[in-house]
């Protein structure tokens, strides 16, 4: 597999119980919803000081089952804030085309993205590749995947829904026979590693109740990393 710049290769394979298939699946996808529907807004309103340095996957994992998400949303205004903010600078650039290319350089991660999503000739068609390229990166090197001929970028929503699906399929194998219940959650535990996420995350999103909560959890603290990542670039 090609190494592109820094990131963890994960040397195990983590496992979801076969009944949170359907679950992560759905609760996965919150996260290309909430991404796509703000990099393609103008509209936000950047909140009245930053939060960023104050919300961390810690953070958010740590706040009750209805508050993770908002404080997710407030990072992820301050991204779109951060990129509207760089492209009206200059009046004489297309605002639009402008919030689509930064989008693509503060989202890539691995490097991946410039490769297959650069070149791509529609702004909306620009923002699905990085939107669900960008997640789907992360599943398929979660399963020590190669990103460049694992993932098809001419389909990128499609390729993220199946690489989603095959890292499904494969953590709930690895999970069979294990406990599943607050404070004791396969899923959780397997979920945070194969994404990188801490020990402390872990254990604070597996307190949560239902399954349901704790696949939220999760996904909260997934993004919380992603767009710290991408405000880490536009401050650069």
């Amino acid at each position: 597999m090609k190494h592109r710049g820094h990131f963890a290769l994960y040397s195990g394979v983590f496992n979801l119980p076969l009944a949170s298939i359907d679950v992560t699946r759905t609760l996965l996808l919150l996260l290309m919803t909430s991404l796509l529907s703000a990099c393609q807004s103008g509209g936000t309103v950047p909140p009245a000081e930053s939060t960023y340095s104050g919300i961390t996957p810690e953070y958010v994992a740590s706040l009750p089952a209805g508050q993770s998400r908002p404080a997710v949303d407030r990072l992820s205004n301050e991204v779109v804030a951060g990129e509207s903010e760089s492209c009206r600078e200059n009046p004489d650039v297309d605002w639009e085309a402008c919030v689509s290319t930064r989008m693509l350089l503060i989202f890539d991660r691995y490097g991946f993205l410039a490769d297959h999503c650069g070149d791509r000739t529609g702004d909306k068609e620009l923002r699905d590749c990085v939107a669900f390229g960008r997640s789907g990166v992360d599943w398929v090197l979660a399963m020590e995947g190669n990103p460049d001929t694992d993932f098809d970028w001419s389909k990128p929503e499609q390729s993220h829904d199946a690489a989603l699906k095959k890292l499904n399929d494969v953590l709930t194998e690895r999970c069979k026979g294990r406990p599943e219940e607050p404070g004791n959650s396969c899923f959780t535990s397997e979920s945070a590693r194969v994404l990188g996420l801490s020990a402390t995350v872990a254990a604070q999103c597996a307190a949560r109740q239902k399954l349901e909560e704790r696949g939220a959890c999760i996904v909260d603290a997934h993004d919380t990393v992603m767009y710290r990542a991408a405000l880490a670039m536009l401050s650069r």
